[in-house]
């Protein structure tokens, strides 16, 4: 299944779906800028759009083809879209549905009442003319979560979505975990656990802070396993997507693999780039490293008497003691 983003050409039959569906067809053409598709050997399985009014988005025109039903398809479409409105920066998003109510939680979305939507979204063709009163209105917000998507004070990191996005790019190719330059993970690997993984942790510098990460487990296999060489791109892509059905892994989050064995610890490595070649597609990891996230309200101390037993920012906690701190008794 490959997902993208819709064009033109698409217009006919986003709408021939949505009209077998009973769903409104308004607006669409209008919006397509902000419109998924998921299709198979050229065929549309799904679609889901996201039109934006002012810093308030709305999901609208979720569809999957009856045959292409329970397996992922509508799931991966509103998170790439959602993702989307991350990406924008857009305070909230809204949707109204008549027979899908208790699917959207799973998301973070809310029944609202639809008194309380903003005027810029009372204005959309949605609640104008093409969504009956009925409806619900549910909502997400976007800015009043503080969960952020990435690891604060560190850059360089990779996300969950740019990997896939790299991945699915790629033919079908053997894939590989390189370390630094060297083969890490050998032939006959498995993917053994996908985690969306919430960390909530305070600084040297007082600050609280919470973020989350993707961690993609590998495991060696056994001695046939091993035989039967590296794992394919579109194997582990089939392998995620079956676990993002069910798990709700982020795009924003940074990405990591973890790996050890008989003669290695388990650790977590950050992923540096990804490397297609003719006849592999290699994972390039680097060890994790320690930095202090608070260095610009913290940092060093620069006398003796700025030096701290506490935590406060600017006490210089984040240093090392001062030899002349350090005594013996």
């Amino acid at each position: 299944m490959l997902t993208r983003n819709a064009n033109p050409a698409d217009v006919r039959g986003i709408e021939g779906l949505l009209a077998s569906l009973g769903l409104p067809v308004a607006g669409v053409a209008e919006h397509l800028e902000g419109v998924r598709v998921a299709e198979q050997d050229n065929n549309l399985l799904g679609v889901a759009g996201l039109e934006r009014h002012g810093q308030v988005g709305l999901l609208r025109s979720l569809a999957v083809v009856p045959s292409a039903r329970g397996q992922g398809v509508a799931a991966r479409l509103v998170s790439e879209v959602l993702d989307q409105a991350r990406r924008l920066e857009l305070e909230e998003v809204y949707l109204l549905t008549t027979t899908a109510r208790t699917y959207f939680p799973r998301f973070g979305f809310t029944t609202a009442s639809r008194a309380s939507a903003p005027p810029a979204l009372l204005a959309s063709r949605e609640f104008q003319d093409a969504c009956p009163q009925s409806a619900t209105l549910m909502r997400l917000p976007l800015k009043e979560n503080v969960m952020t998507q990435t690891i604060p004070g560190l850059a360089d990191h990779t996300s969950t979505a740019a990997l896939l996005d790299a991945l699915r790019a790629q033919p079908q190719r053997p894939l590989e975990f390189w370390l630094h330059g060297n083969l890490l993970v050998g032939p006959g690997y498995h993917v053994t656990e996908v985690k969306a993984v919430t960390i909530e942790a305070m600084d040297c510098g007082g600050r609280a802070d919470a973020w989350r990460e993707t961690v993609i487990q590998l495991k060696d296999g056994n001695a046939q396993e091993v035989q039967a060489g590296f794992m394919s791109t579109r194997k582990f892509l089939a392998i995620y997507d079956r676990v993002a059905r069910s798990v709700p892994v982020r795009g924003e989050a940074e990405v990591r693999f973890e790996y050890g064995n008989s003669a290695l610890p388990a650790m977590q490595y950050r992923v540096t780039h990804v490397e297609p070649q003719a006849e592999r597609v290699i994972v390039h990891l680097r060890t994790p490293g320690v930095q202090c996230k608070a260095a610009d309200t913290c940092g060093q101390p620069t006398t003796t008497a700025e030096a701290s037993e506490g935590c406060a920012p600017a006490s210089g906690c984040c240093g090392p003691a001062t030899t002349d701190l350090i005594t013996l008794g």
